[in-house]
Formats: C-alpha cells, sequence, structure tokens
C-alpha cells in the first residue's frame, strides 16, 4: 500500500473523529439540559396550584396536568435517545471504523467510500456520512463480496454494481494501528489477530470479522423461524446477539429492546454474554431462562429441581436402584411421542372437563348437564377449559341464586297467609323465609362451587396412575412418577410437561408485546420445553440456535431439527448450517472432532497452535500437581481465562478445596452465579456456550463413558480457545480409541 493512501486515510480518521466529538458535544449539552428542563417543569407543575388535580372532575385542572405528564415524557425519551447515542459516540471515540468498502453504482461514474463502523456518523447539516453503521443494507456488501460484481438489497429494490476496493482497519484509542487491503477469507490478518487474542472477560462482538456464512444468518429476514445449526466454536451465539442488533436498526419503528426475549441456558451464560450488545450501541434485551420462567408461573408449593439436579444426578458416582428407570424416564419425557401424548390427554381433559350433572330441587329442574355443556362447548368456548368451567359455574350459581330469590318471595307469601305466623313481624317472616331457602338449595350451591376446582398436580397424577394409558411398558416410568410426585419432589423432566399442562388447562399469561425471541443452546430443550416456548410467545419470530453434537445429556435434548421445524407449525422457515469453528485452534479442532467420529479437518480454520497435552495420572494429587505447573506455563504464555473443568459439583469442589491453597481461583457450581474472571473451576454441565483461553478437563474417579456421554466430552473439551489439557486418572477414555496418536501429546 503506498504512502498516500496512508495519509489520505491518517486525515480521513482526524476529520470523523473531530466529527464525533462535536456530535459528543452536543448531545452532552442536550443531556445536561434535560436534567435543567426537568427541574424547571416540575417546580413549574408544583407551584402552580390548579395543576394538582385535587377535583378529578374539573377538566381543566386535568387537561393542565396531562400538559405537564406529556412535557416530561417527550423530555425522558429525548433525554434517553441522548444517552444512548452518547455511549455509542464515546466507543467510536476509541475505534469509529473498521472497514472501507468504494462501490461504483451501474449507470454512475462516481466512486462511493463506504467506511463502516457500530453506528453511523452523518453531519446534520452538510449531509456528509462519515460512518455507516454495519447493520445498514449497503455495509452487507463488505461481508458477502470479494471485489468485483457486488449489490445489497433495499426496500425499493435491488442495487447493483461493482465493488473496487475492500480495505480494513485497527484503530485503537482513536490512533491508526494498521491497514490494508484485501478480499475477506477465513485466514485475513484482521480475523488471524481476532483469534489469536487471549480471551477477554466475557464474550465479545465479532463486528469486525463476521465472515460470509454468518452474515447471511444474522441478516435473515421475513421468516418466522430461523435455525442456525453449527459446531462447537462456530459463533452461534455471537450470531443470535448481533441478529438481535440488526433487528433493533432494521426495524427500529416496531421492535425495541423490550420486545425482544433471549432464552439462555443459566445466570452464568447471561452474565457472559452481557456486555455484546451494549459494546454494539444498543440496550441489552430481556434476557431469562426457562427455568425461571417455570419457578414464576407454576407457583407450586413443591421441592423443583433443575437442569442442575438433573446432570448431577447422572454424573453422580452412587447410582440407586432407580436410577435408570428414572433414565427412562428423562428418555422418555423428553421424546416427540410423549409431547403427543400430552396432547391426548389434554384433548381427552377437554373432551369430558366435568361430570356435569342435572340441577333440581324438589320444584323442579334448576339447570341441566346439557346446559352446563353447551356453555363450556360453545358460549365459553374462546378460554382455556378451567376458566370456562368457573365461567359455567359462575352462570349457574347466579341461576341458582335467581331461583332462590324466587322461592324465597314464594315461601315469604306464604309465611303471610299461615295463621300460625300472626303474631310474626314482616321482617321475621322474610328471615324464616330466607333460612328456608337457603338451606334448601345449599346442596346444589355445594355442587355448584365445585365446578372448575381442578388440581393442576392432581390432573398431571392421573396421567400415570392408569386413568390414561401410557402404555405397560412405561409402568415403572408411571410408578416412578407418582413416587417423587408423592413425595413432594417435581423433577426437572417433569418441569416442562407441567407447564404445558398448565398452559392448556389454565391458559398462559398473554406476552403478545415480545416480537422475537432468541433460544440459545436449543439442542438442550426437549420437543415439550419447546412447545411451551413456543406457546408462551405466540405474536414473536424465533432464532434458534444449537449443536446437536453438543447436547449434555443425550437421555433428554431436542432429538433432530426436524422435530424443532414440525413444532413451529409454519413453512416460513429458514435453516442455516454453518460449517466453521473459529474458536479453537486447528489442533484442538481437529481434536474435538474425532471425539465424535467427524472428520478431523472438518471446520477447521488454519490458525496453529499447541497440540492438546494429555496425561494420565495415578493419583489424584499427582493430577492437580501437574495442573499447578502447566497454569504456570499458560499464564506466562500471555493468557488470562482459565477453566477447570470437572465431571460433576463433588470434583470441583474438592479440586477447589486443594487448587485455592496455590491460587486464586473461583468456585462455580451454581447455574445462578456470575461469569468469574481468572480462574474458574466448575462441573462439565455448567461449561456449555462458554470458552476460556486454556481449558483442563479432569477424567478423574468416575470416568467419562459410553455413547451417551461422547457430547459431553466434546463440548467440555471444545470450550479451550488456545490450550487444552486432559488429566485422565489411571487410563485414557475410551473415546480416545477414535483419536489419532499424532492429534495429541501424551505426556
Amino acid at each position: 500500500m503506498e504512502e498516500k493512501d496512508r495519509i489520505y486515510e491518517e486525515k480521513r480518521l482526524a476529520r470523523t473523529l473531530e466529527e464525533i466529538d462535536r456530535q459528543l458535544q452536543q448531545m452532552t449539552a442536550i443531556e445536561r439540559a434535560f436534567v435543567n428542563n426537568m427541574r424547571t417543569t416540575y417546580k413549574n407543575m408544583w407551584e402552580d396550584a390548579e395543576a394538582a388535580p385535587n377535583d378529578l372532575q374539573d377538566m381543566d385542572q386535568l387537561v393542565l396536568a396531562k400538559q405537564y405528564l406529556d412535557e416530561m415524557r417527550n423530555l425522558e425519551t429525548t433525554y434517553r435517545s441522548a444517552q444512548q447515542r452518547i455511549v455509542q459516540l464515546r466507543k467510536m471515540q476509541n475505534s469509529p471504523y473498521f472497514a472501507r468498502i468504494d462501490f461504483i453504482e451501474d449507470g454512475s461514474h462516481e466512486t462511493d467510500q463506504i467506511y463502516i463502523g457500530i453506528s453511523m456518523v452523518q453531519n446534520e447539516e452538510t449531509l456528509e456520512i462519515f460512518v455507516y453503521d454495519w447493520r445498514a443494507p449497503i455495509s452487507s456488501m463488505f461481508y458477502d463480496y470479494d471485489r468485483g460484481r457486488a449489490g445489497f438489497d433495499t426496500p425499493s429494490g435491488r442495487v447493483e454494481g461493482e465493488l473496487v476496493l475492500k480495505r480494513q482497519f485497527r484503530i485503537e484509542n482513536g490512533k491508526m494501528k494498521f491497514m490494508f487491503d484485501s478480499d475477506i477469507k477465513i485466514d485475513d490478518d484482521v480475523l488471524q489477530e481476532v483469534l489469536g487474542q487471549s480471551k477477554d472477560d466475557r464474550m465479545k462482538t465479532i463486528v469486525a470479522s463476521i465472515q460470509r456464512e454468518q452474515n447471511r444468518a444474522i441478516r435473515d429476514e421475513g421468516h418466522k423461524l430461523l435455525i442456525v445449526e453449527g459446531p462447537a466454536g462456530s459463533g452461534k451465539t455471537s450470531i443470535a446477539l448481533h441478529r438481535v442488533a440488526f433487528l433493533l436498526y432494521r426495524y427500529r419503528n416496531s421492535i425495541s429492546n423490550d420486545s425482544i426475549v433471549i432464552l439462555s441456558p443459566n445466570d452464568i451464560f447471561n452474565d457472559y454474554i452481557s456486555e455484546v450488545l451494549p459494546e454494539l450501541g444498543e440496550q441489552n434485551a430481556r434476557q431469562t431462562t426457562f427455568m425461571s420462567f417455570a419457578r414464576n408461573f407454576l407457583g407450586l408449593n413443591m421441592v423443583i429441581t433443575d437442569l442442575n439436579e438433573q446432570m448431577e444426578y447422572m454424573l453422580s458416582e452412587e447410582h440407586g436402584e432407580e436410577y435408570n428407570v428414572r433414565l427412562k424416564s428423562m428418555r422418555y419425557k423428553s421424546s416427540a411421542d410423549f409431547l403427543k401424548k400430552l396432547q391426548e390427554y389434554a384433548d381427552m381433559l377437554y373432551n369430558k372437563p366435568w361430570e356435569f350433572e342435572d340441577l333440581s330441587t324438589g320444584d323442579g329442574l334448576i339447570v341441566s348437564a346439557k346446559e352446563q355443556e353447551d356453555l363450556f362447548r360453545m358460549d365459553y368456548s374462546y378460554l382455556p377449559m378451567v376458566p370456562r368451567l368457573k365461567k359455567v359455574r359462575n352462570r349457574v350459581l347466579y341461576v341458582i341464586k335467581q331461583h332462590e330469590y324466587r322461592q324465597i318471595t314464594k315461601v315469604y307469601e306464604k309465611l303471610k297467609k299461615n295463621p300460625v305466623m300472626a303474631d310474626r313481624s314482616d321482617k321475621e317472616k322474610m328471615k324464616i323465609a330466607v333460612k328456608t331457602v337457603l338451606k334448601q338449595f345449599k346442596p346444589l350451591r355445594k355442587k355448584a362451587r365445585e365446578i372448575g376446582n381442578v388440581s393442576l398436580m392432581e390432573t398431571y397424577r392421573k396421567m400415570f396412575d392408569g386413568t390414561f394409558s401410557l402404555g405397560d411398558e412405561l409402568s415403572d416410568v408411571a410408578e416412578f412418577t407418582l413416587k417423587m410426585l408423592d413425595q413432594g419432589v417435581l423433577l426437572y423432566e417433569d418441569v416442562a410437561p407441567v407447564l404445558f399442562l398448565k398452559g392448556r388447562l389454565f391458559g398462559i399469561p398473554a406476552n403478545d408485546n415480545i416480537r422475537h425471541v432468541v433460544v440459545d443452546e436449543a439442542q438442550d430443550y426437549t420437543p415439550v420445553q419447546m412447545e411451551v416456548v413456543r406457546e408462551i410467545f405466540p405474536s414473536a419470530s424465533f432464532t434458534v440456535v444449537g449443536d446437536l453434537n453438543q447436547s449434555i445429556n443425550q437421555y433428554a435434548n431436542i432429538g433432530n431439527t426436524d422435530i424443532l421445524k414440525s413444532l413451529f407449525k409454519t413453512d416460513s422457515i429458514s435453516h442455516i448450517k454453518l460449517t466453521k469453528s473459529y474458536r479453537s485452534t486447528r489442533e484442538i479442532t481437529r481434536f474435538v472432532n474425532h471425539i465424535i467420529g467427524i472428520d478431523g479437518d472438518i471446520g477447521v480454520i488454519n490458525r496453529a497452535g499447541e497440540l492438546p497435552a494429555v496425561k494420565v495420572v495415578q493419583s489424584v494429587e499427582e493430577c492437580l500437581q501437574g495442573i499447578r505447573e502447566d497454569m504456570n506455563d499458560v499464564f506466562s504464555g500471555g493468557f488470562r481465562s482459565v477453566a477447570v473443568i470437572t465431571r460433576n459439583r463433588t470434583e470441583a469442589e474438592m479440586v477447589y478445596g486443594i487448587l485455592s491453597k496455590w491460587v486464586k481461583c473461583n468456585l462455580v457450581v451454581r447455574p445462578e452465579m456470575a461469569f468469574p474472571r481468572g480462574i474458574t473451576i466448575m462441573p462439565s454441565y455448567l461449561s456449555k456456550g462458554l470458552e476460556f483461553d486454556a481449558v483442563f478437563v479432569l477424567n478423574l474417579d468416575h470416568p467419562y463413558s459410553g455413547r451417551e456421554e461422547a457430547n459431553l466430552f466434546y463440548t467440555i473439551c471444545s470450550r479451550a480457545l488456545h490450550r487444552l489439557y486432559i488429566y485422565s486418572l489411571n487410563k485414557l477414555p475410551e473415546y480416545f480409541d477414535n483419536i489419532p496418536a499424532d492429534a495429541y501429546t501424551l505426556r
């Protein structure tokens, strides 16, 4: 690249920073003005006695008060907008853009210079655009095309032309570190530098290094369901978060951060991804977990276990007599067949929701069973089952009350004509009439009040107690389920079915305001869970990301993407399969591929590193001493984030008890904990979705084994970006039978 290009770009950068500084001063002034204006408005409102509407019938006072409230709302909107813009501009002071493309539109002789950053910077007077937002349609050419013919879609149609330049920059603290012209490819300098850096504490944006296949997923439009499937490290979570930022930009008039929900596996993961959207200049969307919703919605007075407990049970050393029965129960309750059975059971309940009966007294029929049935089937058919039944109950009670009124009048009139009652006052006669009729109608009222008294848990019990047939082959599962329910325990595998049933019987709170939902780590959702999620957000479109090879529980997962597609009952589906892993070095990616029996070179990027280091130890003490020594090597290599991943919580606590005496480290054993800095010790199932510079995988007293645990072993090993260490007690895990000896270093 010629020196004149460098000089030009330095001057262009200086002009851009000047414009950013000017706009930042302007936004800061607006922010200050807001505070002053709010003080003035509050002062005027309270000093103006008539502004306080002490008489709600005085329309003049109400109108004046509304004017003040509207003014404050407008000021607050301006303030929030200024605040968000200030955040964006301050980030751009450090690095205003990361790329430039030159484009000549067909039919034009002018070359458009497009500089691309996290947000648009335009002078409002001259209309000069200094920086284009990376989400703008024209910016997509940077990710999608090499030099040559190119184009982009706009609301008014397709624009075609010639891409004559692609230039990338590294700008830090407002200074040009380097720049070069390139076509985007996997081994370009910027991507290599990003991948080669030491891992920071939390996930960062990939906006400067988005690859073509990732960009297609981020900018997907018009589909009710987008499925993004890809191997460990392919950027699925980053894509989902950048997609949220894209949707907030593309549909900014109809979608806000409050109308997007991100369903994450746990709160550790929520904390881990919490900086991505703010780094892109957007406010965070709502982040929650399936279990958080379940606990709030169910509101049961029971012990409700979570995925944490389920995984601990599976990975524990002590397996009681019921272990295999529970695994069978997990497998069945996570199947599409069980979802079908649940739907059949719910339909059966709707077909016979209640034992309606004729309600009558000695004077005749008051309300027939058929009338009640018709109310349920027709008049109140717009409601779920239990609210319908309660509507029927209220209607029946109303009819009974009308009959009571008429009967009281009849009895009262008889009492007035009865000579025996001649010495009683009219008030006493009415009291006797009321008492007589209420006693006569008491059994009817009691029966009517029972209508709709449906117990959620009792209804779920009946699915397993023989009332509804699951088949003889599942008798042990039914018996085990009833036993746990009798003990007041709702196991994790039963949470989603009970949620489903409550939704069908009682209804699910409307979430029509949610426009888009992201489901991360979707492979670990069961069909029942996914069906519940779909019903919770009936008006939303979905981005569902996952990797079937990373199913941490082979007894409870989505099964396959065909099941996922069938659940959403829509033809508006886009299914994007990513092929490359950008997380780990070439050596680590090859190694983990062999664990699950796929070609070692599939999805490998050309970033060299050290071979995974494998050591067979004779004791736990030898293992921990080796970790201590290897950690010194990790830190001397400039790496910062380290994970020691054990099989289960017991191992994690044991390892922490020893390592914490030698080095400062964090123990993470609960899913609601925050993502820590430095050295993290955690059980296997809490590591999914996370990544670290170096990972120590311990295969100790109760080793990973069997086809069912291969995916779990693959998942935890693929957390490593730069260094992978495996310590195995006495012998290597059986998965090493499939791994070539030259794919790792045996020490």
